[in-house]
């Protein structure tokens, strides 16, 4: 993204030039997914790729955004954001964020914000996190408040979770907030514990590849998939003091005679049990630099996550397929809620062009779409760009 472009994006919108400007990361996990809301592990990065705000005082009671990506204005009055419900629009998140913040004591006049951003939407790289937490943080500072990054974090979450109806976990915000560049967040879901982790990745690099699969059914899954969690965890309190999916291992899911009489709570336990497992021992191979180690840690992810808790879908398999036929790749793996959206491969550098190359060729002849494939840095979390 351009900022002067983004400037200049401002100044036609609002005829008038912006006063600050920020930029809020998207994410990619590396590995642990769907471990978050479940009180486990996980690992991932802030990215290169996110969304980006122009923002000055209007000297009014309303705050005007303006979306270059919709190619839509919404104005929304201060006075009434407590009595504001969902209306199913892109700017929900905006009265979500402005409302948990009022609850918090942030209030403050007026502003005018451009926002653009060049992280695909819907593809599972936390574009509606990037959105949130980036307008917590603005918001946060242009009213001179002292909200803390993991306090705007847990903001953000909630906008999900009571606003918007997505019963997602911390992950994704935390990232979103607290990234680093050239590091990935070691991230306890229940306990908020988290320990930054160098990428080591000794010539290789982590490629993201977008399917452009639309992902109707990712919402609504994935509160079901939450729900199923939650079953299995009911099941298994029965015979052990778990506070959370996360807590038990794979002896206990298997050991469990009445969670195996039920094949979908079984599965899901499966895979969040197995999945957590899998985090811990990638990071010591990340420390370590047995990428050869975390590559296959990758594919049993994904093996999981397609089999075990149902949320692949056959492009994501395609794609990973695709992509380890590429000589130089050690993994790949879907990344997000699935039904669509990203894989996440780990690539040898000089093998990088080769396969942006072979995936899309064979993704293109496999599906009526054409993959859109990034190559990222881990990056720092939200920040002000002129600072």
């Amino acid at each position: 993204m351009n900022v002067e472009n983004l400037l200049a994006g401002y100044e036609r919108q609002f005829d008038a030039g912006p006063a600050w400007a920020y930029f809020s990361p998207g994410r990619v996990n590396l590995i642990g997914e769907y471990t978050d809301f479940n009180g486990g592990y996980v690992l991932p990065a802030a990215i290169d790729l996110g969304t980006y705000y122009a923002v000055a005082g209007n000297g009014t009671a309303n705050v005007n955004v303006f979306s270059e990506t919709i190619g839509e204005a919404a104005s929304i009055p201060l006075d009434s954001i407590g009595a504001r419900a969902p209306a199913g629009q892109w700017h929900d998140f905006v009265v979500g964020i402005l409302r948990e913040l009022e609850k918090l004591g942030i209030s403050g006049q007026g502003l005018d914000i451009y926002v653009a951003a060049d992280l695909p939407r819907s593809s599972g790289l936390s574009s509606s996190a990037s959105f949130t937490v980036g307008l917590a943080y603005l918001f946060n500072q242009a009213w001179d408040g002292e909200l803390s990054r993991l306090d705007l974090a847990h903001a953000a979450r909630r906008v999900e979770n009571d606003f918007i109806g997505v019963q997602c976990g911390i992950m994704d915000q935390f990232a979103v907030a607290m990234g680093k560049a050239d590091h990935c967040i070691y991230l306890h879901c229940q306990s908020l514990e988290s320990e930054l982790v160098p990428i080591n990745s000794g010539g290789h690099e982590f490629v993201i590849a977008d399917s452009r699969v639309p992902r109707q059914l990712a919402d609504s899954a994935y509160n079901e998939r939450r729900a199923e969690c939650d079953a299995a965890l009911d099941v298994l309190r029965t015979v052990h003091d778990f506070d959370c999916l996360g807590a038990a291992g794979l002896d206990d899911v298997e050991g469990c005679e009445a969670l195996r009489a039920l094949p979908i709570p079984h599965k899901r336990a499966r895979h969040v049990v197995s999945e957590n497992s899998r985090v811990q021992k990638s990071v010591g191979a990340l420390r370590s630099g047995k990428l050869e180690e975390f590559g296959r840690l990758m594919q049993a992810s994904h093996a999981s996550l397609r089999d075990d808790f149902e949320v692949s879908c056959p492009e994501l398999d395609i794609l990973v397929d695709a992509a380890m036929q590429v000589p130089g790749v050690l993994g790949s793996r879907m990344t997000g809620a699935g039904f669509g959206g990203c894989t996440v491969s780990l690539v040898a550098t000089d093998a990088v062009p080769d396969f942006i190359s072979r995936v899309n060729k064979t993704y293109s002849a496999a599906t009526p779409y054409a993959a859109r494939i990034f190559r990222t840095r881990a990056g720092d979390g939200v920040k002000r760009l002129d600072d």
